[in-house]
């Protein structure tokens, strides 16, 4: 039974961070000082490659859908707690908002995530409802249609091609997808010889979901509430969702577009990261079949890996430091991974980045180079 006791992890960080807002004060922490504490702890541990207990399908899914909503009810409650000025210190008030930025990505989002890719038409529903938490109901489009089709491709909005940094790729992913799901939700409408606004299309009840969130928002905690809570969604889930992109898939390359292998996506396995990420750091069997449920994953023993999550994250925001982890990496899988297309590409991608002494023969990629421009 410890394989479903394990996945409880969230529902229970996301009550200890509850509580801390509650008491406020310097208590306002509590939730972001007890996830760090376990992010640094697993930072040690050896990668985890077991499987899960798959006997009662059902607990798991009744565990995640407890944390979707828990998640919910977190940021009802912090709206709630500003517009009443409960975080009368600004030790406090900038603590309880960093412990709703991580806590709503950390819990939040892979629940919501892992809810919209299932068939069962209940959860499937709860995730695309939690899609308002990262302010972004029509993540699912460009997620689904796109990423799981373009994978590590140019095409893919998600993707950060080599010598790319977090900051150019935030403008130009989120500029990306809105492009995206805008000519996706248009398709749409006009095969069906709609008007834009009819109510049957997508795009209306999406947004119209995300107009409520906010109105129930202002509501319970007025335009401090709600403007506190907006912000702690667009900072904190919305905005690490697109980091943890950009470290996924980093610099890798297909030979194939459109035909995910295992190799083109990094992995990190360390056992909280696993459990608190609902396995989606354990991620070629998520592109393999993403109705596959997160307990149903299993672990790539020989894949591509980066360093722990949190230090993934925490270099991304500093270029040079990402780029000194990552670049050997790229080497590493260019001559370990990638296949014979995938190496001519890649090198063509280092003299385009400028990393052109990744390469094994910087002369001869060069002249490819020249010859495909």
């Amino acid at each position: 039974m410890f394989d479903y006791v394990r996945y409880t992890l969230s529902p229970f960080l996301i009550a200890i961070s509850g509580y801390g807002l509650w008491l406020g004060g310097s208590f306002a922490w509590l939730g972001l000082g007890v996830l760090l504490a376990i992010l640094f702890f697993d930072a040690f541990l050896e990668p985890d490659y077991g499987l899960r207990d798959q006997r009662f399908p059902w607990l798991y899914d009744s565990i995640v859908s407890i944390q979707l909503l828990m998640a919910f009810g977190i940021v009802l409650l912090y709206a709630h707690l500003v517009g009443s000025g409960h975080f009368a210190t600004t030790s406090s008030a900038i603590g309880a908002f960093v412990t709703m930025m991580f806590t709503q990505f950390v819990m939040a989002t892979p629940a919501l995530h892992e809810m919209f890719h299932r068939e069962n038409a209940f959860l499937r529903w709860l995730g695309r409802i939690g899609m308002v938490m990262i302010f972004d109901p029509w993540r699912e489009i460009t997620h689904v249609v796109t990423h799981h089709v373009r994978t590590v491709t140019p095409d893919d909005p998600d993707y950060a091609r080599r010598g790319e940094n977090l900051y150019r790729h935030l403008y130009r992913t989120f500029r990306g997808q809105i492009i995206e799901s805008y000519h996706l939700e248009k398709l749409m409408w006009t095969k069906r010889e709609r008007a834009w606004w009819d109510p049957r299309n997508a795009w209306v009840w999406r947004a119209s979901l995300l107009a409520a969130f906010v109105a129930v928002l202002w509501m319970i905690g007025g335009w401090k509430g709600a403007a506190a809570s907006v912000a702690a969604c667009l900072l904190g889930p919305r905005m690490f969702l697109e980091i943890f992109n950009y470290t996924q898939h980093y610099g890798l390359v297909t030979g194939t577009p459109g035909r995910f292998e295992r190799h083109h996506t990094w992995n990190h396995l360390t056992p909280f990261v696993r459990v608190l990420a609902l396995e989606i750091t354990n991620h070629p069997g998520h592109h393999e079949d993403s109705y596959t449920p997160f307990y149903g994953l299993e672990p790539d023993r020989t894949g591509p890996k980066q360093p722990q999550f949190l230090l993934c994250l925490l270099l991304s925001f500093v270029p040079p430091l990402w780029f000194a982890m990552i670049r050997p990496r790229l080497r590493h899988w260019d001559r370990h991974y990638a296949n014979t297309r995938e190496r001519e590409i890649a090198e063509v991608e280092n003299i385009r980045a400028g990393w052109a002494d990744l390469n094994e023969d910087p002369a001869a990629a060069s002249r490819r180079y020249a010859f495909a421009l």
